[in-house]
């Protein structure tokens, strides 16, 4: 397996799954984490830039190849990595389905917790959005990461070990503990026993130990500089 640099802030964020997947392939891998937008965008952007017109972070650079955008960031470590060595086209698939409405979950949270979306422009705004997504917009992207759970029949999202689309949903699940942990509110898990269990046990792979004892679990989830809103 060659070499493989990642290249993020340094926060959970959309880097987190990346680096699990590293972790639990056994990955030789760099975790590069830009401190501040100085050093990226004056830094290594400009280098990367000149390869792939598209460069953001986060970035893979392997072999010569360099990969952005977080979903295709996971499915490229999935294959170098053998972690999506799929046995069909319906796990393929499957996965790619997944890793797109996983994300649009991210993005419903981001959007309460950064004010560029125009909608928490205010800590009084964030407050309220943040209860309005925690009670209604998480139920109904859990409902259906349930239904599938059920649908699939497996220990994972698509086969009984996991694939790349499987580290961002445990992370948004595990954001989301924080999340009420943090605001007092019952685990948003307590409705939905499959991804309970698959919460449970995705933590408990035991390639993943290290990493859930590691400075890299315990960074911020998002970026206060970069104006995120405190839970």
């Amino acid at each position: 397996m060659p070499k493989i640099e990642l290249g993020y802030w340094p926060i959970r964020g959309l880097g987190a799954p990346a680096r699990m997947l590293c972790e639990y392939a056994g990955a030789d891998y760099a975790d590069v984490n830009y401190a501040d937008a100085g050093s990226w965008f004056a830094g290594k952007k400009p280098e990367l830039a000149s390869g792939n017109a598209l460069i953001n972070l986060p970035y893979v650079e392997c072999d010569g190849q360099v990969v952005t955008h977080s979903s295709v960031v996971l499915e490229f470590l999935g294959q170098v990595t053998g972690v999506d060595a799929f046995a069909s086209e319906d796990h393929r698939w499957a996965n790619a389905q997944a890793l797109a409405e996983i994300y649009d979950l991210r993005n419903a949270l981001m959007g309460v917790v950064y004010p560029f979306s125009g909608k928490t422009t205010t800590k009084e705004a964030f407050e309220k959005n943040c209860d309005d997504h925690m009670n209604a917009t998480v139920g109904k992207f859990y409902a259906k990461f349930e239904t599938l759970l059920k649908q699939r029949g497996m220990e994972f999202l698509i086969r009984d070990a996991p694939s790349s689309a499987d580290f961002h949903l445990f992370e948004m699940l595990d954001q989301h503990e924080i999340i009420a942990n943090r605001r007092g509110m019952k685990s948003p898990l307590e409705t939905f026993p499959e991804l309970k269990r698959y919460h449970a046990n995705f933590k408990a792979l035991p390639q993943l130990e290290k990493y859930f004892a590691s400075a890299a679990y315990a960074l911020p989830m998002n970026s206060i500089g970069g104006g995120a809103w405190i839970y």
